[in-house]
């Protein structure tokens, strides 16, 4: 045992020794890139190795070219504010333009409404088949991008058919009655396991592009449901019916995992789209959030940050040599 632990403060110190030197000497410590357990749209997270031994290289999407972009487009008057965050999946690194910029969340809200049940049901597979009546309209159900598939009053849903309502066709009904059946302390987990907190259910989800791309994170590496679950939950991600966005300038080959949230108001209009894009073999998270004052105009300044994003990445020699 004391050998053991005289090993283990030895380590400590060169550890501590060799962090300090390279700080001392203002050098850049080695970067670590992550090691994956690869499904068909999960990726968990297995281990860190080293650059030099891993194939995996960065994206490359230059900040300083992407703030440009986004630039130019506030300034031609197509938007009134525009963030953005790209992460690349398979090593970490990010980039980011206005990023910390609040928004309101919308119907971003539906994928942890998803991800609460599937953990539910990961301990009462009956919670899928749970019958529940639609008695009466809830909420509004009015979109600007609506893709004309609602639930009807006077029919009786199993849960499972509510959440393809509330991911594939965005329904607000549905999410009504979702979230009415669904324990608030389930809910709260899935904030909580991002560090973000209980959200205040009678206020309007506040949320940031970084913040919201957690959810997308935490399905990929299925850090929070069981990998099966995780490729249930993006799968249902890649039916969505809103196209205007992320998808609408890539390549139709191009499979995206991506929820929509767009929020009138007399004043000014939001526009949201986040997702995984499953570029070949180097996946990346797109979070895309606006305001504005038309929601086309909106969702034609998504879909082109998300056509350079990918241009970037697609030209990308580093990407393409793997």
């Amino acid at each position: 045992m004391k050998s053991q632990l005289a090993i283990g403060l030895i380590a400590g110190t060169l550890l501590g020794f060799f962090v300090s030197y390279y700080v001392i000497n203002q050098k850049t410590l080695p970067i670590f890139q992550e090691q994956h357990q690869t499904g068909a749209l999960t990726d968990p997270l297995l281990d860190c190795v080293n650059p030099e031994t891993s194939a995996i290289g960065s994206l490359n999407v230059s900040k300083f070219q992407l703030t440009d972009f986004v630039d130019n487009i506030v300034n031609s008057g197509r938007v009134d504010s525009l963030s953005v965050y790209v992460r690349d999946l398979n090593n970490g690194p990010w980039v980011g333009v206005n990023e910390s910029e609040q928004f309101i969340g919308g119907s971003l809200l539906k994928v942890p409404i998803l991800i609460a049940y599937l953990k539910l049901s990961e301990s009462d597979p009956s919670v899928l088949s749970k019958a529940i009546a639609y008695k009466n309209v809830i909420a509004d159900n009015t979109q600007y991008f609506s893709s004309g598939k609602q639930i009807e009053v006077g029919k009786t849903y199993t849960v499972k058919d509510l959440l393809d309502y509330l991911i594939k066709y965005s329904d607000n009904n549905a999410a009504e009655l979702l979230s009415g059946n669904l324990p608030s302390e389930s809910f709260d987990d899935v904030f909580e396991a991002l560090g973000q907190g209980r959200p205040n259910v009678n206020e309007p989800y506040p949320v940031n592009t970084v913040t919201y791309s957690g959810f997308f994170r935490i399905l990929f590496n299925a850090s929070y449901l069981s990998k099966a679950d995780s490729e249930t939950a993006l799968k249902m991600l890649t039916e969505t019916t809103f196209t205007k966005g992320i998808t609408y300038l890539l390549p139709s080959g191009i499979t995206v995992a991506h929820k929509f949230g767009e929020r009138g108001d007399e004043n000014v209009d939001q526009l949201h789209d986040c997702g995984i894009v499953y570029y070949p073999n180097h996946p990346y998270l797109l979070c895309i959030m606006s305001t504005g004052k038309n929601f086309d105009s909106m969702a034609s300044a998504i879909a082109s940050v998300s056509k350079f994003v990918y241009d970037q990445i697609d030209t990308n020699p580093n990407v393409n040599a793997n």
